[in-house]
């Protein structure tokens, strides 16, 4: 089951995407209407404006999971093993692919029970 696709700039919508302003600490928060085990996610960037690294952190910042993206345009998979129920999650982007630290992300979805 999907358990979360909404958030600022991600309305499932192919023509649209959330950007970041550059630099440092970019990340994404995303407050789940009800604890969910998540099992994993997908997202897609877009090429040249991606990171290499994400780490997903949940309630109180208790890491759940790091996986390395490739800068590329197709949506990608990464599996994640949370024991725990989780409502509030961030997902936290590292190694930037742009020079000057821009993301550009078209889809972010979460999947658990």
């Amino acid at each position: 089951a999907v358990v979360s696709t909404q958030s600022t700039g991600f309305d499932g919508c192919p023509d649209t995407a959330w950007s970041s302003d550059g630099g440092k600490g970019q990340h994404v928060t995303v407050q789940l209407e009800r604890p969910a085990v998540i099992t994993r996610v997908r997202i897609q960037f877009q090429g040249g404006f991606s990171a290499r690294q994400c780490i997903l952190t949940s309630d109180g910042d208790r890491p759940l999971a790091e996986f390395f993206p490739a800068d590329s345009n197709v949506v990608q998979e990464f599996p994640v093993t949370v024991e725990t129920p989780c409502q509030t999650l961030t997902l936290s982007f590292g190694q930037l692919a742009d020079f000057y630290g821009r993301l550009i992300v078209y889809s972010l979805e979460l999947f658990g029970e």
